[in-house]
């Protein structure tokens, strides 16, 4: 079973050099399809990252934003599943055989468990509500799954969507029923946002946003809002 694993990126050239080492090393053992979809707007040095790896696929994708790119590297992928990496997520060494294990057993779609690069306690306690389903449970960071035939009857992600693309797409797996798994083998991700911002404030910001979210808020506004309130660009 080939798995794509896709990235989006815009101006991560730090962390794509450390995403792309890892899971270079990981399809010389699995079928493995690597594939960065690079922003139109980038102004880093990604696309020169890439061509040291050739295991890499670039694309320069059409248009911007997270749920664009990812719709344009899946319309371009080989693989029977399709992941989805944010650049400052590491995936667990046994990823593929987690993966595999999950489709293998019924399930058509999923995400993972992750801890955070800072060990804490106010950060292990959010790691431990990435373990269970929930309200919260799905977001990017928790590097979403899809077989290839559910992400397309589900038309990929929602381009409106600047901002909370993974828990709206989550939301319409759970609406059309489509069976998925919490892999418990965690992901790593970055506690960048808590460096310039407190634990408190962080998931304050996090709740209301996505309170709003739920409420129906256009997704425009949304990413203002959020962008206005924490100290971190999305």
């Amino acid at each position: 079973m080939q798995i794509s694993v896709i990235i989006p990126v815009y101006n991560e050239q730090e962390n794509l050099v450390k995403r792309l080492s890892f899971l270079s090393d990981q399809a010389n053992k699995f079928p493995i399809e690597i594939i960065v979809s690079n922003s139109p707007e980038t102004s880093d040095n990604s696309p020169k990252i890439c061509k040291n790896f050739d295991k890499v696929r670039y694309l320069q994708s059409e248009k911007k934003g997270r749920a664009a790119q990812m719709n344009f590297a899946a319309s371009k992928a080989k693989g029977a599943v399709f992941l989805f990496l944010h650049a400052d997520v590491q995936l667990p060494e046994d990823f593929y055989n987690q993966v595999k294990t999950s489709i293998s057993i019924g399930n058509k779609a999923g995400f993972f468990a992750y801890k955070f690069d800072k060990n804490s306690f106010l950060l292990n306690v959010n790691s431990k509500f990435t373990t269970k389903d929930g309200f919260f449970a799905g977001g990017g960071d928790q590097c979403q799954f899809f077989t290839k035939e559910v992400f397309k009857s589900l038309n990929g992600y929602n381009e409106d969507f600047c901002i909370m693309e993974d828990f709206e797409m989550i939301d319409r797996v759970r609406k059309c029923k489509v069976r998925y798994s919490i892999i418990q083998s965690k992901a790593i991700a970055s506690a960048r946002k808590y460096k310039n911002n407190s634990w408190l404030k962080v998931n304050l910001i996090n709740g209301y946003v996505f309170f709003k979210y739920k409420l129906g808020v256009h997704p425009i506004k949304l990413r203002k809002m959020y962008k206005s309130l924490l100290r971190e660009s999305v």
